[in-house]
């Protein structure tokens, strides 16, 4: 009787076992540490992104990128077109330009041709998605560094990045130390764009417009407090056409704590520089300029001087409104409301919206 309950006992634990693993390896839709192929045609990147969207909203999605690329550039020609005063425009020349212009070597017939003529329309690409040129010439007068001036520099050394860009420190012929900005193909920007496109060519083309923007900005705001623009150069590189490098001046980084530690009379120098900017920035040839990123990282020392750097976040367009009760500016210790335009613009937003940032 004892060994009938024993072999009963044995069998329905055999059995137990024999189904279980049976469910584990014939069951239906399970291969064990197998990851599914990816879908023909998409990248295997992006086979598994949520941002994917197969055939015809790939093509939505590729027409909304094709509209930010036009949007961006539309917006770089309004900054190109506005006419500076007369008085802007003779402006003398610096010793520091007279330099570059001696180190500029003479330019070849392909580097003179990087013009875009002003108000032409956008031309289809290969893809079927309209695109605008991907070359922007800024017209630098006088000309002073290109292609050819960067090829052969010494001392590389990484300085920083942000959503956008990179910024490095290079010598030209052993002499003079300039900055160098180009796409961040790490950075914030190209990141989401091509996980969300899949386009690597547009979303950096995307990207390269908010440093025409910067450079557009840099040529026509000629100030002491802001950075100069040296030239720039467009070339292939990393399988993408006309990659845009820009050649600015050299800055040493704002660090707070570095200037709570120089003299008052450091201190007060760099105050009245920042002054000086606000008062430029609200009378500037493009009108009314307002810094969107007001931060102690957008700016550099350069002799002692305070330099705005990054410009490809100021804007020239005052709020929108409909009433006064729309212009409300809240500072610290007091409020303003300004006047609301006939034309529905907020007057001397963006002058106080400086003054705000600059305050905080």
């Amino acid at each position: 009787m004892r060994r009938g309950k024993v072999a009963v006992a044995a069998g329905c634990c055999l059995s137990f076992f024999l189904g279980t693993l049976l469910n584990v390896f014939f069951i239906p839709g399970f291969e064990p540490h197998q990851q599914q192929p990816p879908r023909r045609g998409v990248p295997p990147a992006f086979a598994g992104s949520p941002f994917y969207w197969p055939g015809a909203d790939r093509e939505s999605q590729r027409s909304e990128l094709a509209r930010q690329i036009r949007e961006r550039y539309q917006e770089l020609l309004r900054y190109q077109k506005r006419q500076a005063p007369a008085a802007a425009a003779r402006r003398l020349v610096r010793p520091l330009e007279r330099r570059l212009m001696d180190l500029a070597q003479p330019r070849t017939s392909s580097e003179q041709t990087l013009r875009l003529e002003k108000g032409k329309a956008p031309q289809a690409d290969s893809r079927g998605g309209p695109y605008p040129e991907a070359k922007v010439d800024l017209a630098l007068s006088p000309p002073l560094l290109g292609c050819r001036d960067i090829h052969n520099v010494t001392s590389l050394h990484y300085l920083g990045s942000g959503y956008t860009k990179a910024v490095y420190k290079v010598v030209l012929n052993r002499t003079l130390a300039v900055a160098l900005k180009s796409v961040d193909f790490g950075g914030h920007d190209i990141e989401n764009c091509v996980k969300q496109y899949a386009a690597l060519d547009a979303c950096y083309r995307l990207a390269s417009y908010k440093i025409v923007k910067e450079m557009i900005l840099l040529q026509r705001l000629q100030h002491a407090n802001i950075l100069q623009l040296y030239g720039y150069c467009y070339q292939d590189s990393n399988d993408i056409p006309d990659t845009l490098t820009a050649i600015t001046e050299l800055g040493s980084p704002l660090e707070m704590i570095q200037l709570l530690q120089t003299s008052w009379e450091d201190r007060f120098r760099i105050c009245l520089s920042l002054v000086r900017l606000l008062h430029y920035l609200a009378h500037s040839p493009l009108g009314s300029v307002t810094l969107l990123d007001f931060r102690p990282r957008q700016f550099v020392i350069v002799d002692g001087e305070l330099k705005v750097t990054d410009l490809d976040d100021a804007s020239i367009e005052e709020s929108s409104c409909t009433s006064n009760r729309d212009c409300f500016i809240e500072f610290p210790a007091r409020n303003f409301t300004l006047p609301c335009s006939v034309e529905g613009r907020c007057r001397n937003m963006n002058e106080k919206r400086n003054l705000y940032n600059a305050y905080r």
